[in-house]
Order: C-alpha cells, then sequence, then structure tokens
C-alpha cells in the first residue's frame, strides 16, 4: 500500500536475526503521537493494517522489518485511503510533491523499478517537500527531499536500523544518536550510511545583468507559488509585512484563490503596526492575533518539545510561525505560505554584512552557499516540526528547486552592495518591484522574525524572571520537557 498523508510522523525499525520489531515501532509512535493519533498504518513483510487503536499494533505478527505511520485524521476531502501495490508497502510524509497526482505519481515511480532504484530516481527528479518510507521483501528503504523541508531522523548499529519523522522517537529507545537524514539520500536500513543521490552544491556565477535575471527570478517566483497553490481553494500567508511575505502575498492575490493573511506577535509591540498596513496597502483579508508574555512562556515550552532544540534563534523562529499555523487553523485554512529561505538566499542576514566586512566577496559567497545548504536544519524542519501538530501544512516557495539554483548564480553584488548595506537583497527588491509589489514595502527594512514579532524581548524578559541567561534558561525548559527521555 502506498499512504499520501500530509501531516503525521514517519517509524521504520529493522532488527537483526530473529528480534521482533513491533515493540520498537510501538514506542516510536508513542513518542511522536503529538503529530496525531487518530489514524496509525502499519505494515509488515507479511501483513498491514490501519487502524484508529494503537493497541492492535501489539497484536500483529512478530518481524523484524515493520513500517507505520499515525496521523492526524484528514479534513473532509482528503481522505487517508491505502493503496495496493504488489508486495511493497510505503508511507510518505508529504507535504508539497511535484507530480500531477501525488499519491498515483508516487506509486508509478516506485512500481517502475527496484526499491532503491525508484527512491533514487524520485529523489533526482521530483521537487517538493516529503520524506518516505518503504518496505519490499522484508527490507527498508527511507528518502528525504534534496532541500530538506520534511524532517527525519536515524539510528544505526550492528543489531538495529531505525528512521523517525523527529528524534524523540529514537529518543524513546533508549538510544541518544539521532542523526539527522542527510536532504536528497536514500538508505537502505542496516547499511551504515545514507547515500547521497542529489544535493545543493554552488553554481556557476551569471554573467547576464541585473535586468535579465530580476526577470528571470520573477517568472520562477510566480511558477513556484502557482504550483504550490495549485488546487486549492483558499489558503493563507504568515504575514510580517516584510519583503520576502509581501511578494508571496501579493503572487498568491493574483491567482483565483481565497487568501487570508495571519499576523502574529507579542501584545503592543509597533511592528503590529507596519504588519497590519502593509496588509491594507496590498488589499489582503488579515487576521490579527496578539499574545502576552504569559502565552510566550507556554509557547516556549511548546516549541522545545516540538523542535527538540534549546537553541534560542530556532525557538524564536518557531513560536510565531506556531501562533501563524494555529491562527490558520482556527479561522478554517490549512495551507500556509511564508517566506522561509529567501534570507539564506538572497542575502538578508546582517551577518552577511560581517563576512563581507572582514572577508571580502569569497566569504560572503560562502557564507551564503553554506546558509542555503544548511537551511534544513537551522529552518526548514524546525518550521515544520513547530507547526504539524497544528494540522496546518506550511508551503516555502522560496524553495524551489529551480529558484535555489538560480539564486546560487546571482552575483553576491546584486545581493549586498557594501558591508554598510542596509537593506541587502537588493535583486529580490527588484525582481518584487518589477512584479508590482508597492515601493514601500519593496524598500523596507529587513527585520527577523523573532525580532519583528517581539518574540526576543520576551524569552529574554523570561529568563532574566529567573535570573538566568537566555540559553541557559531554554536549556533549562528543555530538560524539563524530556526528563522522561533524558537525550541530553
Amino acid at each position: 500500500m502506498i499512504v499520501d498523508e500530509r501531516m503525521g510522523a514517519i517509524s521504520a525499525v529493522r532488527t537483526k536475526d530473529e528480534v521482533n520489531a513491533i515493540p520498537l515501532l510501538i514506542k516510536l509512535i508513542a513518542a511522536q503521537g503529538h503529530r496525531g493519533t487518530d489514524v496509525f498504518v502499519v505494515a509488515t513483510s507479511s501483513e498491514s493494517l490501519i487502524t484508529s487503536n494503537r493497541q492492535e499494533i501489539a497484536e500483529l505478527q512478530r518481524s523484524n522489518s515493520a513500517i507505520a505511520y499515525n496521523s492526524i485524521r484528514s479534513p473532509p476531502g482528503c481522505a487517508l485511503d491505502p493503496v495496493v501495490l504488489k508486495e511493497h508497502s510505503a508511507v510518505n510524509e508529504c507535504d508539497y510533491q511535484d507530480l500531477d497526482k501525488s499519491m498515483y505519481g508516487l506509486r508509478e515511480y516506485l512500481a517502475t523499478e527496484a526499491p532503491e532504484r525508484s527512491l533514487a530516481r524520485l529523489v533526482s527528479n521530483v521537487d517538493g517537500q516529503y520524506s518516505i518510507a518503504f518496505l519490499s521483501g522484508g527490507e527498508i528503504f527511507a528518502a528525504r527531499d534534496p532541500v530538506g523541508l520534511k524532517p527525519l531522523y536515524y539510528y544505526s548499529d550492528s543489531e538495529l536500523a531505525v528512521i523517525s519523522t523527529e528524534r524523540k522517537g529514537i529518543w524513546s529507545l533508549g538510544i541518544r544518536d539521532a542523526r539527522t537524514f542527510p536532504p536528497g539520500h536514500v538508505w537502505r536500513l542496516g547499511r551504515q550510511h545514507p547515500r547521497s543521490i542529489k544535493q545543493i552544491t554552488p553554481q556557476k556565477i551569471s554573467g547576464r545583468n541585473a535586468d535579465h535575471i530580476s526577470e528571470d527570478l520573477g517568472q520562477l517566483l510566480k511558477k513556484s507559488v502557482a504550483e504550490r497553490a495549485s488546487g486549492l481553494g483558499e489558503v493563507a500567508v504568515s504575514f510580517s509585512g516584510g519583503l520576502d511575505s509581501s511578494i508571496i502575498a501579493h503572487l498568491l492575490s493574483g491567482l483565483d484563490i481565497k487568501l487570508r493573511a495571519t499576523i502574529v506577535g507579542v501584545d503592543g509591540h509597533p511592528a503590529f503596526e507596519w504588519a497590519q498596513n502593509a496588509a491594507e496597502l496590498l488589499g489582503l483579508d488579515a487576521e490579527v492575533r496578539e499574545y502576552t508574555l504569559e502565552d510566550v512562556e507556554d509557547a516556549i515550552k511548546m516549541c522545545i518539545f516540538r523542535v527538540e532544540e534549546s537553541n534560542p534563534v530556532k525557538v524564536g523562529v518557531a513560536i510565531p510561525l506556531c501562533w501563524s499555523a494555529s491562527l490558520a487553523r482556527e479561522i478554517g485554512t490549512r495551507r500556509v505560505f511564508t517566506g522561509q529561505g529567501a534570507d539564506e538566499l538572497f542575502g538578508g542576514y546582517h551577518r552577511y554584512l560581517h563576512a563581507l566586512a572582514e572577508g571580502g566577496r569569497e566569504a560572503l559567497h560562502n557564507a551564503i552557499f553554506e546558509s542555503v545548504r544548511d537551511a534544513h536544519e537551522v529552518s526548514y524542519q524546525v518550521v515544520e516540526q513547530a507547526t504539524a501538530p497544528e494540522g496546518v501544512t506550511m508551503l516555502h516557495p522560496f524553495t524551489d528547486w529551480d529558484l535555489i539554483m538560480l539564486g546560487l548564480s546571482i552575483p553576491d553584488s546584486l545581493k549586498i552592495q557594501s558591508p554598510e548595506d542596509s537593506l541587502r537583497k537588493l535583486i529580490l527588491r527588484k525582481a518584487s518591484a518589477d512584479l508590482g509589489l508597492p515601493k514601500k514595502i519593496a524598500e523596507a527594512p529587513k527585520k527577523a522574525i523573532q525580532y519583528s514579532t517581539g518574540i526576543d524581548k520576551c524569552i529574554k524578559k523570561l529568563a532574566r524572571c529567573r535570573g538566568l541567561k537566555t540559553e541557559d534558561y531554554l536549556k533549562t525548559i528543555f530538560k524539563e520537557e524530556f526528563a522522561g527521555i533524558q537525550p541530553y
């Protein structure tokens, strides 16, 4: 069977000899229960099960190979339908996949060739945000999209191989060494490491002028937004009034689709007024939600548990996007567009100015490439893990593969002019203005989401109330949230 579901968690276990994988699989599923406990889909080499009762999983026959998917029940119109595929079984955690019909397109890929080769071909040719576990003939194979938009972790030794959508699944087995499954890789569980298929690599710098590059960039942005909105009747955009979310909102507003803007932040923060003014300027239907210091404290605990880290930047990014997803769900919207990925690709971060000042153009070029390559660790999987339990899909047009390749080929001088460049992202600003984004928004100064929403100041204030530095405060909460697992 193939399951094409969008909100849940993958688990897979391959044991050696006669060790039963089922009890281990149940632990993985339980540890990831916050991602959904409405439906459980389980397959072994000899049988399969779809149930809403987790206890039935324990009644499956002994097996040393098993995969599972636990999910939030699909909203109306998105039923969880298994598809028979000869002797193979697969679970697919997918938000967006560049196939005409995701489930059936995936089935075509998996049925055509041997499993590992089929997955390699999928990763090579298909854009999207997905992770897959595939069971065939007692062997388990796994794959992750080349940009790393869907989280996936693994562990392997001579006796055991495991994959899990989140680290806490692997931690629940008493294993601390949960490794990030590299984007664009395929793995046959039992082998030492995943095998590279397609990865982000440096691109040849374009010699075209700014006008031509701006035109190409604009066309790719329009294509990326339209593809991710295809077939959707209503979407939201996580909106700050900044360049990145504004150009996405502007392009969405030109499609035949109902669009809402979600604006979130701390009560009284001045960025609210700007975001609401920008939404009005773009003619957006905006939903606004302000939060208190107490709300931030609750969100810190929740987001640290979800993203499995105490890193201040990651927690600061996770909170407002979690709020945005929650607000979208409240207003009945299940797809939320973001501007994630633009800062890495087009030179938005302030740290790039330091790289340019201290190491020149080469240092800046390397810093941008490394940020794009590593964005799955710093940004994408953080956003996904923070928002998935809300039952909302986050879509990131700036992570389109072709757009990334173009962005890496753009001369850095068209992104950042000098170490004193307060605006940065020059070519993106030009492309946005060329696409019709109002100049007032296209030239708005950059401010990171944790600062523009007031989250950063609140975290620091809460830390001071405990007499701790920010890092120590968040580490303390991490230990409290994971006291039963103790991965630290």
